[in-house]
């Protein structure tokens, strides 16, 4: 069954040998029933199978549930990190544990365990119980938790819910070798510092992954504009070759000029990122650089923040 959106699996409630043996509790409190009880095991299981096949056909409600652990993020990271997320999507949802440094539209809160003053494992199962009835009624597609580590009553929420690709770990300050041995539950994990810490791009600079030529060059010069050797910092970047990650340029606020040949390894390129790709089918590609650069040389600024976290958690997701 494919499945569009994370389920609680693990329940004893939703499994068939729940359903047989409740109906052989009925028929022995009530032994006027023993008789039917072949007809009526038939009816329950057929039921319950009915149930099961409804219940695969319901759609998401929401796309990311983020479960912040705000005892373990900073005031910064709450600043450049948990606002932002919850922009990811429109129907993004997050859960606080702790207290809110900073005013964000958290749907659901629940209490550290230090607050509560109660047992690790009284409060994990809390936690747990707390956080499997959001899934069960928000139904998200991603599961992003974000934290030093996982608590034990977070861990035992995937062990009782599907699929397991759709869980995400951004850790905040986590040592290595933890990490790495926790990391194995998540699909993808990522230091929170990718996500905030700022990108820049060069103003007025162009980048070649081949030799230009003069005319370009010295039209480029004539213009402002200088041509460098790093990739990841040019406002400009002009590609024949192939391998390259497009959309993450594109998402960099990089305006890429392409020949035609390279658009069967654009794949599916958002809209709002089309405003910076420009393909053309000639291989000389002088005229169009010459008049875009030239149309934009006078934007203010030399350095530029690009790559927001909403863009960033749109490329690690995808």
């Amino acid at each position: 069954m494919n499945q569009d959106h994370i389920r609680v699996t693990k329940e004893a409630g939703e499994s068939y040998s729940f359903a047989v043996g409740d109906e052989m509790r009925k028929s022995l409190i009530t032994p006027w029933r023993l008789p039917l009880l072949p007809i009526s095991l038939i009816r329950r299981i057929a039921k319950h199978r009915k149930k099961i096949l409804e219940d695969g056909k319901i759609n998401s409600l929401t796309d990311c549930l983020f479960i912040f652990d705000l005892e373990k993020m900073r005031l910064s990271d709450q600043k450049s990190f948990a606002n932002q997320a919850l922009n990811y999507s429109n129907n993004s949802i997050g859960v606080a544990i702790g207290e809110a440094l900073i005013q964000t539209d958290y749907k659901h809160f629940i209490q550290t365990r230090k607050q509560l003053s109660i047992p690790p494992k009284d409060w994990n199962l809390m936690l747990e119980t707390f956080l499997l009835g959001i899934v069960r009624s928000y139904r998200p597609e991603k599961i992003v938790f974000v934290g030093k580590y996982p608590y034990a009553g977070v861990m035992s929420v995937l062990r009782k819910c599907e699929p397991k690709q759709n869980f995400y770990w951004i850790h905040v300050r986590g040592e290595a070798g933890i990490v790495k041995q926790r990391s194995i539950k998540f699909n993808l994990t990522k230091e929170i510092s990718f996500f905030t810490d700022q990108d820049t791009i060069v103003r007025n600079t162009i980048y070649f992954d081949y030799q230009p030529s003069k005319k370009l060059v010295n039209s480029l010069k004539k213009n402002g504009i200088n041509i460098i050797r790093t990739i990841e910092h040019a406002e400009y970047i002009s590609l024949k070759q192939s391998g390259y990650d497009f959309k993450g340029m594109l998402m960099k606020n990089q305006t890429l000029f392409l020949n035609s040949e390279n658009e069967k390894d654009l794949g599916f390129i958002p809209d709002y990122l089309l405003r910076n790709l420009v393909t053309t089918a000639h291989e000389d590609n002088t005229e169009i650089i010459d008049a875009v650069t030239t149309y934009r040389k006078d934007v203010n600024g030399k350095n530029n923040s690009v790559m927001t976290v909403e863009a960033k958690l749109d490329l690690w997701f995808n």
